[in-house]
């Protein structure tokens, strides 16, 4: 079999997973242009092409059209809201992920995140390797109000990080759990609009779907704290992007720390030019525990499938009853 591996993260931490995909037989092909690619590259590239291990190009139903021998699309990661699923299933493609697999690595970021920007490190640390000596000042995060948009695994973990700094911890899901809230003495907020006012640390960590595309506008971002800060390691589009660069720029809250934006790369995005916002490149996940296992994650769906098995996290359950 042909297996095209499009996450760029793939193999450049360990080579485990592509290692047990060549030693079962198969053939392993890497994303050619080193970057996410567009339904319009994907296209050609995915002839011929029986599985395909994806990072987060796009796989909208234009990138199928010459898709002839797809059986699998496991994703490097857990969220697939660059797959249309609708259509993989209509063609009998599987779709699988590895949730929680990245989950303790994107809350290590969250939290370094919220602490770079409180306390300024990346100027005091810029200014000083440039021979200056200035002071910077920051907020406290120790005792603050840590709120979190979303409790599945990510922000759980999130959640316990923000307990071991003694900080009062609100969260917002439409799915709360209320037994791990209970046993780490997590808060129930009833609406975003309580935890935008309430918490001095705003945590995105819901996924990206119709429901939340756009949900942190401009109307909740101004409910913010003058001294809060938001802090995106979920999906850049969550956040509307020009209301928080207003808010920035006009000094209506503390600063952002972003690892996720509507456009990736964010070039010539306000965000990225804005002081008091730290900004990384889309790797939250990216440390050697976390990709080895997202990598091992992918190579057990597309084996799974190869051996007519299910994966263990299929996305697309429907897809059997439709093959």
């Amino acid at each position: 079999m042909k297996v095209l591996i499009t996450a760029t993260s793939f193999s450049e931490v360990t080579k485990e997973p592509e290692e047990r995909l060549r030693d079962a037989g198969h053939e392993v092909i890497h994303n050619p242009y080193g970057r996410p690619m567009t339904a319009e590259e994907l296209a050609p590239v995915l002839e011929g092409v029986d599985a395909c291990g994806a990072g987060v190009d796009d796989f909208s139903a234009a990138a199928f059209a010459r898709a002839d021998r797809l059986k699998v699309i496991a994703k490097h990661g857990a969220g697939v809201d660059n797959i249309d699923i609708a259509e993989c299933t209509r063609r009998g493609i599987v779709v699988a992920n590895v949730p929680g697999a990245n989950a303790e690595a994107v809350a290590d970021m969250s939290f370094a995140l919220m602490l770079a920007v409180a306390r300024q490190i990346p100027l005091g640390d810029r200014t000083t390797k440039a021979g200056e000596w200035i002071n910077t000042y920051g907020v406290d995060v120790h005792g603050a109000t840590l709120g979190l948009l979303g409790m599945g695994r990510i922000g759980k973990a999130v959640a316990r990080r923000g307990k071991g700094f003694d900080m009062r911890v609100l969260a917002y899901d439409p799915y709360f759990d209320e037994e791990f809230a209970g046993e780490q003495g997590v808060e129930r907020a009833e609406a975003i609009e309580q935890v935008m006012r309430e918490a001095d640390f705003v945590s995105v960590h819901r996924p990206r779907n119709q429901e939340t595309h756009g949900i942190i506008d401009a109307e909740k971002i101004a409910l913010m704290k003058p001294t809060a800060i938001l802090v995106n390691t979920a999906r850049g589009a969550i956040v509307d992007e020009e209301a928080l660069a207003d808010a920035l720029e006009e000094g209506r809250i503390f600063g952002a720390g972003l690892d996720v934006y509507a456009a990736e790369p964010p070039a010539g995005s306000r965000l990225i030019r804005c002081e008091r916002t730290v900004t990384i490149p889309h790797n939250s996940s990216n440390t050697t525990g976390a990709l080895l296992a997202m990598g091992n994650g992918v190579t057990d769906a597309i084996l799974a499938v190869f051996s007519g098995d299910r994966p263990q996290h299929c996305v697309n359950q429907e897809v059997y009853g439709a093959r």
